[in-house]
């Protein structure tokens, strides 16, 4: 270990093979501390935190904006409980216990499952880069804790279909009401331009997604994305005429920015009745620590609930899951009998409590009767 001319320390550390490492540091004991580190991780393995950091970086090229950003939460969560630790020294006991502690918290299947998962492809990547030393994945013998409730997005209310169709000609009214009637993802429907639309059928190649706020037009989220989906007459009689993109801030020329999207989707809610105000406490900071109220308002629906009601219709119409499954893009036929069932549970629910809340309320009625009588 010696100070340089530079006025850096440098220790040369020499590998099989001939080769040579130098680490630095501006002070000796900042190269001290570099040099266990490195002693750390040829003996343990890198630490997870420093992996994390390399793993999220490559994906970066590899996957769009929008799947990088549902990686933020669970690699957050990870790097909270298991960030301090050697690769080699985390054992499948401690990933249970990770599981387990998010499972405590009361999240549902899928927020408990996703960081096991990225975990478990941290691990695979990094087993199979040259020279690592992580020869096992903890993960592979991890299993949810059971009985997690599913997270099922509920489907959209009849009366809050109706309120769609009838604001078709509301400003943006025309985008919920292709999705109902196309069954599209929200980032097809917004790449769609006018030379993707025949007399009959739309092409459906490409979507839209964000980087930040730019808009960033792709290839669709599977093969089985890549279809063509029929003009139902009910969307044939509402078609502009336009050029260019048919959601559009600028006459055609660009799509929609982020910002644009959202405050034109809030905007149609509450135009349309589909959004209901909230009122929310707030408190301010400072020495008068002031509480007060204020008026927000929430969405009652998504965009990708009129898909589901486009699945509705498929379902209703006596289509077979084989050809519902060519019109909404999916990429097995399993996916769409998923959907076929959640529809039928969903309204298996409803009905129940419509059935109970008829016999709660007769019941009542009838020994009102008797009591008077």
């Amino acid at each position: 270990m010696y100070q340089r001319k530079d006025g850096l320390w440098e220790e040369q550390i020499y590998l099989p093979g001939g080769k040579r490492k130098s680490l630095y540091g501006r002070t000796k004991p900042e190269l001290k501390k570099k040099l266990l580190a490195w002693q750390g991780e040829q003996s343990h393995g890198p630490r997870l935190s420093d992996v994390l950091d390399q793993w999220e970086a490559s994906r970066e090229k590899e996957v769009s904006y929008k799947t990088l950003e549902g990686y933020r939460a669970p690699l957050k969560r990870i790097r909270a409980s298991l960030g301090d630790e050697y690769m080699t020294d985390i054992t499948p006991a401690m990933v249970q216990a990770f599981v387990k502690d998010i499972a405590a918290k009361g999240y549902k299947r899928t927020t408990v499952q996703r960081p096991l998962d990225v975990l478990r492809m941290v691990y695979d990547w990094q087993i199979t880069r040259p020279d690592s030393v992580v020869r096992s994945n903890p993960c592979s013998a991890v299993k949810l804790p059971s009985g997690l409730e599913q997270q099922r997005r509920e489907l959209a209310k009849a009366s809050d279909v109706d309120l769609v169709k009838a604001g078709v000609h509301h400003p943006f009214g025309l985008f919920a009401y292709l999705l109902m009637y196309t069954g599209l993802r929200e980032g097809e429907a917004l790449a769609l331009q006018d030379t993707d639309f025949s007399e009959d059928e739309i092409s459906v190649t490409k979507a839209l997604s964000w980087q930040t706020n730019k808009p960033v037009i792709k290839e669709p989220k599977t093969a089985a994305s890549v279809r063509k989906v029929t003009i139902l007459d009910p969307l044939k009689e509402v078609l502009p005429t336009w050029t260019g993109y048919l959601f559009s801030a600028d006459g055609g020329k660009t799509a929609l920015t982020n910002t644009q999207f959202r405050a034109r989707w809030d905007g149609y809610c509450r135009d349309v009745g589909l959004a209901d105000p909230v009122e929310i406490v707030h408190r301010s900071r400072g020495k008068n620590n002031r509480t007060y109220i204020r008026t927000e308002w929430k969405n009652r629906i998504v965009p990708h609930q009129l898909r589901h009601e486009f699945a509705t219709m498929c379902l209703d119409a006596g289509l077979d899951p084989i050809d519902a499954r060519d019109l909404l893009g999916h990429a097995s036929e399993e996916t769409t009998r998923a959907v076929y069932t959640h529809i039928r549970d969903s309204r298996r629910q409803s009905t129940a409590v419509k059935l109970n809340a008829f016999v709660t309320g007769k019941q009542y009625s009838d020994s009102k009767k008797s009591a008077a009588g």
